[in-house]
């Protein structure tokens, strides 16, 4: 699994707790801050097992992540696009129910075999179903990209065999633009964020994105304010 995201620790403080301000997310100061310690801030934004999108995300990090920089935010692909593997794989589930219905319509459609084999195909069966549920979600949940004050770094998880990790600069960003093709993705509000990069870099390109518009208002501030 990837290993980028670690949980922030818990420490136990023996003092009083000091009480310090809470700020929404509409209320969160424009300039760049040192740390977010120093700024008291406590962001009640946290990221759950389905979210997509998430400013300000609260109680992620990663590896390399820099002791002042601070994420922004948290994309994966548009929960609405998981529909179609889910769709397929409660087909696969109903399937076997079926089975009886077509023993009535044809007689002796499948040669006279044991019921331990048939107890055993069924098993196998439902296992691959698991299985194609298993890899689906995992390839969604993992697949994140992320925007902090200081780069754009885009992973990319598929199959539990290949991942990819990369990174920008946003001094390095020369523009972004999106594209949201279609009567699904504009009613769902998602669509595919791309970010061009100076030089021989790889573009990223977030795909299927939610809230793709804002994304690039976002990206678009923050190369301004690095420029």
């Amino acid at each position: 699994m990837p290993d980028i995201f670690i949980a922030e620790p818990k420490e136990k403080d023996t003092a009083a707790p000091k009480k310090l301000p809470v700020l929404e997310d509409r209320q969160i100061p424009e300039e760049e801050t040192s740390s977010l310690t120093e700024r008291a801030l406590i962001l009640k934004n946290p990221v759950h097992l389905f979210s997509a999108f998430k400013k300000y995300p609260e109680g992620i990090s990663f590896r390399d992540q820099e002791k002042a920089e601070r994420i922004l935010l948290f994309i994966r692909r548009s929960f609405i696009t998981n529909l179609r593997w889910i769709f397929m794989g409660s087909l696969l589930i109903i399937l076997p129910l079926l089975l009886p219905v077509f023993f009535r319509l044809f007689t002796n459609p499948l040669p006279p075999l044991s019921n331990n084999f048939y107890l055993i195909f069924c098993v196998f069966y439902y296992l691959f179903v698991a299985t194609y549920w298993y890899l689906n979600f995992i390839t969604w949940y993992f697949n994140i990209s992320l925007v902090t004050d200081r780069r754009i770094i885009d992973i990319d998880f598929s199959n539990l065999v290949y991942k990819d990790v990369a990174a920008t600069k946003l001094t390095l960003v020369q523009d972004v633009s999106f594209s949201q093709i279609g009567a699904i993705r504009t009613f769902f509000n998602y669509g595919d964020v791309l970010v061009q990069t100076a030089g021989t870099l790889d573009n990223f390109t977030f795909e299927a994105a939610p809230q793709p518009e804002n994304v690039v208002h976002i990206v678009e501030d923050l190369i301004g304010r690095r420029r």
